[in-house]
């Protein structure tokens, strides 16, 4: 994205990441990288979760998500938004019901539509995992 925008001058659609891990100081490898692409633009919305950074509140990327619910599906749907969800097996799983629960409320549809929602989206190449356990 960042080579398309400022080197090739092509015009770029919206950029959000949603990244989780557990600690700040150790985990949030590439800090530096990201938010310098916040900075310039090739990064639109930067969404950070650390689940243990807080001892009193767990923040995990399903979280954000849900209270990003309109604006998620405005990409999904509205924008042919593409997504990728990377990281264990059980994350994805919460993070895949998380958008179907966006899908069924925002999408005003029953939760199985949602669900078929997702696996054409799935099917389409515009919802893919990548996950490990």
């Amino acid at each position: 994205r960042r080579h398309q925008k400022f080197s090739e001058k092509k015009s770029v659609g919206s950029n959000t990441l949603y990244f989780g891990c557990k600690r700040k100081e150790i985990d949030y490898l590439y800090q530096d990288e990201l938010e310098r692409y916040q900075e310039e633009g090739v990064l639109t919305d930067l969404y950070l979760a650390f689940s243990r950074q807080d001892p009193t509140r767990k923040v995990y990327v399903q979280h954000l998500l849900k209270e990003q619910g309109a604006s998620t599906w405005k990409l999904m749907d509205g924008d042919g938004a593409y997504i990728y969800v990377c990281g264990g097996v059980k994350m994805g799983h919460d993070v895949t019901e998380t958008l179907k629960e966006i899908v069924s409320t925002h999408g005003q549809m029953s939760f199985d539509n949602a669900s078929s929602y997702l696996s054409r989206l799935s099917s389409q190449g515009r919802y893919v995992q990548e996950l490990w356990s």
